[in-house]
């Protein structure tokens, strides 16, 4: 079963007006796991959804979010066509497991009381999110009060 794709939006702006009309401009300038793991050969795809706004999509454990939460930098102007200033042009992105929380305010959800495995569902009963416990290979502590 594969995980449904979460889409990640961002603004771009140039000269503090919507740019519309760059997704063809724009590429990952990094994408790396929080351990340091180079992911940019498999950043997604960014598409235009509007008035400024662009967006990209991805599943979890499927690549690049297949090892992990994600930080990386977009470059909404790779060839220099658009002239953006910097601070318009490099965009900061984070991909987070803790995104897909999100839907369980809006979807029913189930966990398994042996495993602690869980499975996040739609409407329709279809399985849209896994989480297996038990297969994580890792382990990350989040105090309160820390980023």
């Amino acid at each position: 079963m594969a995980n449904t794709a979460i889409e990640i939006p961002f603004y771009v702006s140039k000269d503090g007006e919507p740019l519309t009309g760059a997704a063809a401009q724009m590429d990952f300038e990094s994408l790396k796991t929080l351990a340091g793991a180079d992911k940019s050969g498999s950043a997604p795809t960014i598409s235009e959804i509007g008035g400024g706004w662009y967006k990209f999509s991805v599943a979890y454990e499927t690549a690049p979010f297949d090892a992990g939460d994600l930080v990386g930098v977009i470059d909404a102007d790779k060839n220099g066509n658009n002239n953006l200033a910097n601070v318009e042009r490099y965009i900061p992105v984070e991909i987070r497991l803790d995104f897909y929380a999100l839907m369980r305010l809006v979807n029913k959800m189930s966990q398994n009381k042996t495993t602690g495995d869980m499975l996040v569902k739609d409407s329709s009963g279809n399985t849209i999110l896994k989480l297996s416990i038990t297969d994580g290979a890792s382990e990350l502590e989040r105090g309160p009060g820390a980023a």
